[in-house]
């Protein structure tokens, strides 16, 4: 290596070191450079909603950002039914509301819900940051939170409206804590611990729970036992802050579900669950009555698509077959390479804290139905600490006293930037699927004509449960555009009197490129 070389090289390493060390700024750049690869990928295409959550969520964030916690049942329910969403006794989203909060403050502030999709993305990405500060030297935590900053999965794979960023934040504010009121007590981790604990319950009750496991029974040992002077310090720097937001927060849950269901000890889910649901949620429980569907969609999702992956995860093995993926998720191969010094990782107690949380959280999620990855998001903190800890062996590796470690570090960094930058090119050529965006097509085509329109969707037998066309904003009666499905020549009947102000459209998906047509007046005035 030449003395030029070898200067340029001290200079950078140098300025990481001065960067890292001012740990807000390492946060907060972290942070900015996540916002700003986010919004990048949005330059491309602002994303299509696609899925049944995504569109679910959308209601939510569109409920929220009109002031309302939930809506009216509209007249003529049953043709906006639709999946994932509360019909009965209001009209609401069933997830519980964090997700549709941050996609209601994107929509008020910036006009479109991705903003909120872009801030949950980069705050998550500067709460791994600074929950590895707490862990590891700080120059190791700002290549942490660079590589999730970077990481081609969170940024592209939660571009849409369904992603687990939120549960990944409440899960990083949650360890980040630990370590902080482990040295001792004070309020700022507390209220990081409390914060996290909130955005957990109002995303991922269920994992983040199991994770908030070990963060309690750790803090017990730390606190268990002090005298006086210390245990009032506890109580009034750590019980004290945390019992009060909690306090606030359960006192908002309630409210919220008191409002949607009408009850509020019973989650928008579980009415759902009661009223749609065959499959349950926790698979060693058995399949409900099959409820009586009022359209063929529901019963191919519910009674098709649903059961037969109940049916494929009846034994452990099985179950851990279809969601180990979920690990390969975070821990992409590359990332994988920190993890061969397995064996001296295990020497450290914050590696053993963290095998011991991922292993706990990742094998709650085998007696769960869903398979996706967001579903183990509040531990994925813990997965990125492990791939940290990685880094700091192989940063040690210097075989012949020569800094091989060092470079090997630097290259999986380098080599992570590549691999988002290749991400974003494969991005660009991979369009969303053709009927989201033939959708999304005729929505943008009918707003633009002015005025209100009506579009009765009539589904083929062959129609896919995932494509579903039927999704409305909070006040149906105000939209544009309001989707309905067909039921029946009686039953449209009645639908087209309601909205007889509107235009009316039919529309039969299997007909690709000539699926829609105007019904006019005289039609719609027959018997």
């Amino acid at each position: 290596m030449s003395r030029r070389t070898g200067a340029a090289n001290g200079a950078v390493a140098r300025c990481w070191r001065s960067v890292a060390s001012r740990r807000a700024l390492a946060t907060a750049l972290v942070g900015l450079t996540s916002f700003g690869l986010a919004a990048l990928i949005s330059t491309i295409r602002i994303p299509v909603p696609r899925m049944h959550d995504e569109f679910s969520y959308l209601l939510a964030a569109d409920t929220f950002a009109s002031g309302r916690l939930t809506n009216p049942t509209p007249p003529l329910w049953h043709h906006f039914e639709t999946f994932h969403v509360l019909m009965q006794p209001t009209y609401a989203s069933k997830y519980p509301p964090a997700q549709g909060l941050f996609l209601a403050l994107g929509t008020v502030v910036g006009g479109h819900p991705i903003g909120g999709v872009w801030l949950a993305i980069a705050l998550a990405a500067a709460a791994c940051c600074w929950m590895l500060q707490g862990f590891v030297p700080a120059r190791f935590a700002l290549l942490g939170g660079v590589l999730v900053a970077f990481h081609h999965g969170l940024q592209f794979y939660w571009q849409n409206y369904w992603g687990g960023s939120v549960a990944l934040l409440g899960g990083a504010l949650l360890y980040g804590a630990l370590p902080r009121l482990w040295r001792r007590p004070a309020v700022g981790p507390s209220l990081a611990l409390a914060a996290g604990l909130a955005l957990l319950a109002n995303s991922r009750p269920y994992t983040g729970l199991v994770a908030a496991l070990p963060v309690a029974l750790a803090l017990a040992v730390r606190f268990a036992g002090r005298r006086r002077p210390a245990f009032v310090v506890t109580l009034r720097r750590f019980v004290a802050p945390v019992a009060a937001v909690l306090v606030v927060v359960a006192a908002g849950m309630l409210y919220y579900d008191a409002r949607v269901t009408g009850d509020p000890f019973r989650l928008p889910y579980q009415v759902h669950g009661e009223q749609y649901a065959y499959t349950p949620v926790f698979l060693m429980q058995s399949p409900r009555p099959a409820p009586a569907y009022r359209n063929q969609m529901f019963e191919r999702f519910h009674l098709g698509w649903q059961s037969q992956g109940y049916q494929e995860q009846q034994s452990i093995g099985d179950s851990f077959a279809r969601k180990r993926k979920n690990l390969y998720f975070f821990v992409t191969p590359l990332l994988m390479v920190p993890l061969l010094t397995f064996p001296w990782l295990l020497r450290s107690r914050k590696s053993l804290f963290a095998l011991a949380s991922v292993g706990l959280v990742f094998g709650a999620s085998l007696a769960v139905t869903g398979v996706h990855a967001h579903y183990i998001a509040p531990v994925a903190p813990m997965l990125f600490l492990l791939v940290v800890q990685g880094l700091r062996q192989c940063h040690l590796w210097r075989p012949w006293g020569r800094p091989v470690g060092h470079w090997l570090v630097v290259a999986i960094a380098l080599i992570q930037v590549a691999i988002f930058a290749a991400a974003f090119v494969l991005y660009r050529n991979q369009p969303p699927p053709e009927w989201a965006t033939r959708r999304a097509e005729i929505q943008d085509r009918l707003e633009a004509m002015g005025g209100k329109h009506l579009v009765v969707v009539h589904y083929s037998d062959s129609q896919s449960p995932h494509e579903e066309w039927v999704w409305n904003r909070a006040d149906i009666d105000a939209a544009r555009v309001v989707w309905a499905r067909s039921l029946g020549a009686d039953e449209d009947r009645e639908l087209l009197e309601h909205f007889g102000d509107r235009r009316l459209w039919e529309l039969r998906p299997d007909r690709v490129g000539d699926e829609l047509h105007e019904i006019d007046a005289p039609t719609r005035a027959g018997p």
